[in-house]
């Protein structure tokens, strides 16, 4: 007679993934009387559903960082040129005070 089907939740799966990474994944199958077949369906399904979501994160991890990168430069290109404005200024001033100053 086959025994009633078990179910499983989601934490719970998660819960026994976990015991197979610490215990190994023979003794774990045998302590909960599962299949290997129905522990990779587990496995399978969740490391992916991992992956997917590092995967997204590191993208948008990406994203910000190169957002950021790009907004720094922009200030830097700022600063750049207000600085090349205000040394042209003063060499302007220095001309007119001495008609000979010529920058090096």
């Amino acid at each position: 007679m086959a025994s009633p089907k078990r179910k499983f939740t989601d934490e719970q799966k998660l819960e026994i993934l976990r015991q197979a990474n610490e215990m190994g994944v023979i003794t774990v199958i045998r302590n909960h009387n599962l299949s290997y077949s129905v522990f990779a369906r587990w496995r399978e399904k969740f490391v992916k559903k991992d992956q997917s979501k590092l995967d997204s994160i590191s993208r948008n991890k990406a994203k910000s960082e190169f957002k950021h990168i790009m907004e720094e430069n922009s200030q830097l290109k700022r600063i750049i040129a207000d600085q090349a404005l205000e040394l042209k200024r003063k060499d302007e001033e220095l001309k007119k005070i001495n008609p000979s100053y010529s920058r090096r």
